[in-house]
């Protein structure tokens, strides 16, 4: 069985979930499924940043306001979240990531994207190798959860 998450406007959600019902085959989450469902969203976050962190694509602190971006842009299609520079670091702390950027550094670096990803721009107007850096570190971010996500799924370990 696959499960499908749709986002209706409020006025339709009444009627989606009348024809749902009639759908003999067809059975609802419970809440329960929906927290599940987070906690593999943020073992996944975690592990991506873990992965970059291994493999030095976040250089500094200053490189998780590209992440944050990501994020905020909607670009994992699993997240509804927007954060703020506290809300942010709070998560990060929660999912024990270690070297953890600070409220300014955030502030101060995704204040500098311009466009959405990935034609990322920036304010500061870095030389095009830092460009390519600032977009790769987004890249490898997405690659690297969706890689997490497949495993999870797929009952794979990756340790």
């Amino acid at each position: 069985m696959k499960e499908i998450t749709l986002r209706v406007p409020e006025a339709l959600a009444p009627e989606l979930e009348a024809l749902a019902k009639k759908l003999a085959q067809v059975m609802e989450t419970e809440e329960e499924d929906v927290l599940l469902t987070i906690d593999e969203q943020d073992q996944c976050v975690a592990e991506a940043i873990r992965e970059l962190q291994r493999d030095k694509v976040i250089r500094s602190p200053r490189d998780f306001a590209w992440i944050m971006t990501l994020m905020n842009q909607q670009v994992l299609d699993d997240f509804e979240v927007y954060f703020t520079a506290i809300s942010f670091i709070d998560y990060l702390k929660s999912l024990n990531v270690e070297n953890r950027p600070g409220k300014s550094s955030l502030y101060d670096n995704c204040s500098l994207v311009l466009n959405d990803f990935p034609e990322w721009e920036f304010a500061d107007e870095p030389n095009h190798n830092e460009i390519v850096r600032r977009r790769n570190v987004g890249k490898r971010f997405l690659s690297a959860y969706i890689r997490a996500k497949r495993c999870i799924s797929e009952g794979i370990s990756e340790n």
